[in-house]
């Protein structure tokens, strides 16, 4: 079960492991000045790489599919009992509460060190397996630019130099074009009745480069900006219930928007071999790629 509020209380996490060392493998396609390669690295990390541009999205250390956080130190325990109120106003935890204030222990990185260096860091939205502000200070240099929603502003612990983005901006960047598209819930979830994304505080991407539009949808259900999306050649879209869509309403939304290419990712616990079937009719690709690769 995936966690969205990960405490301290970290045992809701699956102790599945994830292969670390492993070094992901990319898939190439052919782009404008060069090749383009996507690298899909675990749950909602990916690596995209045109040229001198190396793009990563959301890396985090505890998602599902991967070792749960270790036990916290007595800094970080300190830390904890700093941090009040647990709850502030926008009904999420603090920050300095989270797995993702814990410090970065070896080999936690391993499947990002494997990649190059990023020159641009995307978040999609405030949760933890998302937003992981420690993995993001180990894994940025002092050139990366990082860019994240406007509710993210005040859940970066120590890191600096964020840029903001709200749903309906553009950002240009070198050669590469942002666009930050409303990513949310259209219905609150049964089971605790509370909207798990709220329209407006995150951002789904989609990234000009090479002359390939690319969209990451983040935690999103099938929303009618999706739907209007157009040209998308390569998509990834999220498909596990109720943080965001089942197969088949992943798949009822990419027959809508028709994207070339669809990476199912963020779909733990779900099958997107159903997202597969569903779309073979209409020429849509789908690339299956084991985002929880485990020992």
């Amino acid at each position: 079960m995936r966690s969205h509020s990960a405490l301290i209380a970290v045992g809701i996490l699956t102790t599945a492991q994830i292969a670390l060392g492993q070094k992901p493998r990319p898939d190439v396609f052919a782009a404008a000045d060069g090749d383009l390669m996507v690298v899909p690295i675990t749950h909602a990390s990916v690596s995209i790489r045109h040229g001198s541009d190396v793009i990563l999205i959301d890396p985090a250390r505890f998602v599902p599919g991967q070792p749960p956080a270790p036990k916290p130190t007595d800094e970080e325990v300190a830390q904890f009992k700093r941090a009040l109120p647990v709850v502030p106003s926008d009904g999420e935890p603090a920050p300095a509460t989270l797995v993702s204030a814990f410090f970065v222990r070896s080999g936690q990185l391993d499947r990002f060190s494997a990649l190059p260096a990023p020159t641009l860091i995307l978040v999609t939205d405030i949760h933890t397996d998302h937003l992981d502000p420690r993995a993001i200070a180990a894994l940025k240099s002092q050139s990366t630019r990082l860019v994240v929603p406007v509710a993210a502003r005040s859940r970066m612990l120590d890191v600096q130099e964020a840029e903001l983005m709200a749903n309906g901006e553009t950002k240009v960047i070198g050669d590469l074009t942002i666009e930050a598209i409303a990513m949310y819930n259209l219905q609150p979830d049964r089971t605790s009745g509370t909207t798990l994304h709220v329209k407006g505080r995150g951002n789904g991407y989609i990234l000009t480069v090479g002359g390939k539009r690319l969209y990451v949808a983040g935690d999103t259900s099938c929303t009618p900006e999706m739907m209007a999306l157009k040209n998308i050649d390569v998509a990834f879209l999220p498909m596990n219930v109720p943080y965001t869509m089942s197969p088949s309403e992943a798949a009822e939304c990419a027959r809508a928007f028709k994207p070339r290419i669809v990476y199912p990712y963020h779909y733990f616990e779900s099958d997107p071999k159903v997202f597969e079937s569903a779309v073979k009719d209409i020429g849509i690709e789908v690339r299956l790629r084991d985002w929880y690769l485990r020992q």
